[in-house]
């Protein structure tokens, strides 16, 4: 087994897998890579296409076949309870990502064999936008505060008037400075890491971390976060480390009525679990 697995889930769209096949064997030793695909509400289609698709890659590549859509990160938690990993031997990294995500650093694996897995437990890399070409990292400096408890109790009471306050909130951060953060240049202790890319190390399971699924979407960086805290693990930002999300692609199809709903569920979930 290498000291390196991904974790990624695909979901009906296999050219998007298929990019970020292709994407990830450009890297330097990406044979030093295992790579697991969850294949979410699983067709034939897509079962032949993953299937051919992992014949040719230059990787060892598990495909786990499931017939319920698992979302993002229940697909990350059916691959771990389908692996049974033992956390003292290999792999001593677990990347769980989305399948939207391009490597433009060719050392990625290098660079990230070379990090001490009993140093950094999870790493929020550099992540790009795709689309504003901002870093969205680190996701949260800082647990979420009193008043923030309060604007996203306001927030989640209705999909109108949250859509008007996210519009609203969105012109502030881009015309007020004192919304602006300055973009961090070197390794710091962070909070939250942004759910489409998260780096993993053995250390994170062996002292009691673990992939919490208890939603659909969008409760990612939160429970990661305060499964970490509890367990006094840190959380490093980590920005030698790039990937470029190609942002949302997994959801255009999604109103904003829809999206609304995955994350007020998300929210009273760990809301109730963690607050």
């Amino acid at each position: 087994m290498n000291q390196i697995k991904i974790i990624t889930v695909n979901y009906k769209d296999t050219a998007v897998t298929e990019r970020f096949i292709r994407s990830l064997q450009k890297l330097d030793t990406c044979n030093a890579v295992d790579l697991v695909i969850v294949d979410s509400e699983s067709t034939v289609q897509t079962k032949e296409k993953l299937e051919l698709l992992g014949k040719s890659a230059p990787f060892k590549t598990q495909l786990i076949f499931s017939e319920r859509n698992t979302y993002y990160w229940g697909g990350a938690a059916l691959a771990l309870q389908t692996l049974l990993l033992d956390y003292n031997g290999p792999p001593q990294w677990i990347i769980v990502c989305n399948n939207d995500i391009i490597f433009p650093q060719i050392d990625f694996i290098k660079k990230l064999s070379a990090l001490d897995p009993d140093k950094y437990h999870v790493i929020g890399p550099t992540i790009y936008s795709s689309v504003t070409g901002k870093n969205l990292n680190p996701y949260m400096d800082q647990p979420i505060r009193r008043l923030e408890k309060i604007y996203l109790s306001l927030f989640y009471i209705n999909y109108v008037s949250a859509r008007i306050m996210q519009i609203a909130l969105k012109w502030l951060k881009n015309s007020a400075a004192i919304f602006k953060r300055p973009v961090a240049s070197k390794i710091k202790k962070i909070y939250a890491p942004h759910g489409s890319l998260v780096i993993f190390s053995n250390q994170y399971f062996k002292r009691g971390g673990w992939i919490d699924s208890n939603y659909e979407m969008y409760g990612e960086e939160v429970t990661t976060a305060e499964i970490a805290k509890k367990n006094k693990i840190p959380i490093f930002f980590v920005p030698e480390l790039e990937v470029i999300h190609v942002v949302h692609s997994s959801t255009t199809n999604h109103s904003w009525k829809r999206e609304f709903n995955y994350a007020k569920t998300a929210y009273l979930y760990y809301k109730t679990a963690y607050f």
